[in-house]
């Protein structure tokens, strides 16, 4: 019997996570951040960050591997962190820092880093009843 609570605990517990757009976009963030610390790339390596990102996203990601992308324009920056390198401290510092909800989606203030000093925002909507990122947008400006 102990058994068996202590699992609808874990298990209620599991999907309370999934049902707060600001631990889920933390969650995210620091999984993607481990990854790219790794040498490997979310995007091609596995599905794994389905359970992250919205499928219409990983649509148009997954387009930008394809051979005929060439003739398009891409980004400088990795998408979801918005830099071309990560700092040192960034997968042990990821926090939400502010969340801001309009009509289109839960804005998630997300800071990498011990001093917090670079931010992105995490655009969070629910898919399959699970909140997921929809798009991120740079925070910090040069």
């Amino acid at each position: 019997m102990k058994k068996i609570i202590l699992l609808l605990l874990i298990a209620s517990s599991a999907l309370a996570n999934t049902d707060d757009p600001a631990l889920q976009a933390v969650k995210f963030n620091k999984w993607y951040v481990s990854q790219i610390s790794e040498n490997k790339f979310p995007i091609t390596d596995s599905r794994e960050i389905d359970q992250y990102v919205t499928a219409s996203t990983m649509q148009k990601l997954r387009r930008t591997q394809e051979a005929d992308y060439d003739d398009e324009p891409f980004y400088d920056a990795d998408l979801f962190l918005k830099a071309q390198d990560i700092g040192d401290d960034w997968p042990d510092h990821v926090a939400s820092v502010s969340v801001d909800t309009d009509p289109v989606c839960v804005n998630v203030y997300i800071a990498f880093g011990k001093d917090k000093k670079h931010t992105v925002i995490d655009c969070m909507v629910k898919e399959d009843g699970i909140w997921k990122v929809q798009s991120v947008a740079a925070r910090d400006f040069n």
